[in-house]
């Protein structure tokens, strides 16, 4: 009798949304300020072993996953509900990154679109907006030239307007190409000046709820 051990491997990458999430009615999107994000890897799991007789013949296969995500446990307190019910003033939710730490992480406010999945909460995969105070008191972000410059940009309906900002709103260039800077920061929208680009139009949190409805979660079904 012959035995045979053959081994396979499973590569997980999270695309879009973590698991396919398609159903509007269970997106939350909040203005959330952080608590903590914590790098939480998942367990190792065995491999699935399956055995396969054929004849006098034995085969094994072994069967490995891997993830090529980094999972992380963020902790946000929820400072306004733009979108769905949520009892808690705080939520805390799985998020799944290619790169490494969350970017959404790297602001003190961001607005935050994450779905339900089996009962957890999750992480709708790279998407945020980093928030500012405007002089009248609401929240906005600066011009976004991914969001306005995605595929389905025949969809938008919104526009960009002038934002006062409580405080300047602005950001490094001088490392960048001048193509980049066009491309990232482009006029009328910033204006650059001494190395950084200044923030003149941006979006409130409605319009920029909006904005991703009409592009990315459009795009994944979820709109």
């Amino acid at each position: 009798m012959k035995s045979i051990i053959i081994t396979t491997l499973t590569i997980f990458i999270a695309l879009t949304s973590v698991f396919g999430q398609d159903r509007k009615d269970s997106l939350l999107v909040f203005v959330g300020k952080k608590i903590e994000v914590t790098y939480s890897p998942e367990e190792k799991k065995p491999p699935r072993v399956v055995t396969w007789i054929t004849g006098n013949d034995t085969s094994y296969v072994k069967d490995f996953s891997i993830s090529m995500d980094s999972r992380y446990v963020a902790k946000y307190k929820i400072l306004q509900m733009v979108h769905g019910s949520y009892k808690a003033d705080t939520i805390v939710f799985f998020v799944f990154d290619h790169y490494g730490t969350p970017a959404f992480s790297r602001y003190q406010t961001v607005l935050l679109f994450v779905s339900t999945y089996n009962g957890a909460l999750y992480h709708e995969k790279y998407q945020f907006y980093s928030l500012y105070r405007t002089k009248n008191g609401k929240w906005a972000s600066p011009y976004s030239s991914v969001g306005y410059n995605h595929p389905f940009t025949d969809s938008i309906t919104v526009k960009p307007e002038r934002i006062l900002f409580k405080k300047k709103v602005s950001y490094p260039v001088d490392n960048l190409t001048s193509e980049d800077r066009k491309r990232l920061y482009p006029e009328p929208y910033y204006k650059i000046k001494n190395g950084r680009a200044t923030a003149i139009y941006g979006n409130y949190v409605d319009d920029l709820f909006t904005l991703k409805q009409q592009t990315v979660l459009k795009a994944r079904g979820i709109y």
